[in-house]
C-alpha cells in the first residue's frame, strides 16, 4: 500500500491499494471526516462515498480527473449518514449516484432530519468545541475534539451552498459493475451499522471497501443499528477472504481488525449483559466503566459508554437470554 503525497491535499491522505484502486483516509481535523475510495473500472470510475463536505469532495474529484481523466463517475452511497454522502453534489453533474433502496429511503427521512438539525445547531456547536479545546489539558481528548471541530467547521462553511443530493439508481441485495479493467461487486447488509449498509468488493484484488461496517483504531457507534446483525455481517464478510479492508473511519485494516471488532462487540454484549443481570444499569455505573486495555488507545472513547448504554436498553427490553 503506497501513500500518494504530491497532491497538496488538506482533508485526507491518498493511498494506492492496487493499480487503479485508491483510498482516501480522512485526516483528523480536516473536513472529510470519513474515508472514501476510487476504483477505475475502465472507462468509468467508482467513487465509494463522498465525505462529509463538498470541500473535501472537490479535492477527491480533482485527483480523480487528474489520475483517470474526464470519465464518467459512478458514485456509491454506502449508507445514509451525512459524513459519507454530503459531498454528492460535487460528483453529481457528471455521474450517477447509486445506493440500496433502503439507504435512499433513509436519506429522504432520517437523513433530512439530520440535515435540518445540523443547519440549526452547527454554528453553536462549533463555538462550544473551540472553547472546550482551548480549555482542555487532556491530549487524547484534545485530539478527539479536533475531529469534531473539523466536522462542524466544515459544515458551517458548506451550509450556504450545501444540498442533499439523492441517489439516482437503487438496488437490493447485490449488484455487479463491469468495466474493461475489472469487476466490482456491491453487497448490502440490512440492519448492521444502520438500516442498510453497502460494501464494495473487488474479488480479484482482495480488497473490500466496508464503510462503517468496520472501524479501525476507533470505537464504532452501535446505537443506530443492530449489533447482532453487525456481528453477523462481519462474520459473513470475513469469509470473502480479502487482504485489505477499508473502514469508514481509521486506517486500512486486515482480517485481524475484523476479528478485533467482532471481539469488541462481543465484549460490549458481555459487559451490558452482566450489568442487566446484576441489576446495575445505572448511569453512574456505565460512566465509570473502563474499556479493556487493548482498546484503550482507540479514538472516540466516549462511544464505548454510548454502546454499553444502548445494549443495556436493548437487553432489558428483549431479555438478555435472547441476545448474542
Amino acid at each position: 500500500m503506497d501513500e500518494l503525497e504530491s497532491y497538496g491535499l488538506q482533508h485526507f491522505k491518498l493511498h494506492s491499494l492496487a493499480e487503479g484502486v485508491h483510498t482516501a483516509i480522512a485526516e483528523n481535523g480536516g473536513q472529510a471526516i470519513s474515508n472514501a475510495g476510487l476504483v477505475d473500472l475502465g472507462g468509468q470510475v467508482i467513487v465509494f462515498d463522498t465525505f462529509l463536505t463538498p470541500q473535501a469532495a472537490v479535492e477527491l474529484r480533482r485527483f480523480a480527473i487528474d489520475r483517470f481523466g474526464e470519465v464518467s463517475h459512478i458514485i456509491i452511497n454506502s449508507h445514509y449518514h451525512n459524513d459519507h454522502i454530503w459531498g454528492n453534489q460535487v460528483f453529481a453533474p457528471d455521474g450517477l449516484i447509486l445506493s440500496s433502496a433502503a439507504t435512499r429511503q433513509l436519506i429522504a427521512t432520517a437523513g433530512m432530519e439530520e440535515f435540518e438539525w445540523f443547519r440549526s445547531n452547527s454554528a453553536q456547536k462549533l463555538e462550544s468545541l473551540r472553547t472546550e479545546y482551548q480549555n482542555s489539558t487532556d491530549e487524547q481528548r484534545k485530539n478527539e475534539i479536533l475531529l469534531w471541530i473539523g466536522e462542524y467547521g466544515g459544515i458551517v462553511e458548506a451550509l450556504p451552498q450545501l444540498s442533499v443530493r439523492m441517489p439516482d439508481i437503487t438496488f437490493t441485495a447485490s449488484l455487479e459493475l463491469h468495466g474493461n479493467k475489472r469487476t466490482a461487486r456491491l453487497i448490502t447488509f440490512e440492519g448492521g451499522h444502520t438500516g442498510s449498509d453497502t460494501i464494495l468488493q473487488l474479488p480479484q484484488e482482495g480488497i473490500i471497501f466496508m464503510s462503517d461496517l468496520l472501524f479501525v483504531g476507533c470505537h464504532p457507534y452501535l446505537a443506530d443499528g443492530d449489533p447482532a446483525m453487525l456481528l453477523k455481517a462481519l462474520k459473513e464478510i470475513s469469509l470473502l477472504k480479502a487482504s485489505h479492508y477499508v473502514p469508514g473511519h481509521g486506517p486500512v485494516g486486515t482480517t485481524a481488525d475484523l476479528k478485533m471488532l467482532i471481539e469488541y462487540i462481543d465484549l460490549c454484549y458481555a459487559t451490558a449483559r452482566k450489568l442487566v443481570t446484576d441489576g446495575n444499569v445505572k448511569e453512574e455505573q456505565i460512566a465509570e466503566l473502563k474499556v479493556a486495555e487493548k482498546y484503550s488507545t482507540w479514538m472516540l472513547p466516549k462511544f464505548y459508554q454510548f454502546n454499553i448504554r444502548f445494549l443495556c436498553q436493548s437487553l432489558s427490553t428483549a431479555g438478555a437470554a435472547d441476545q448474542p
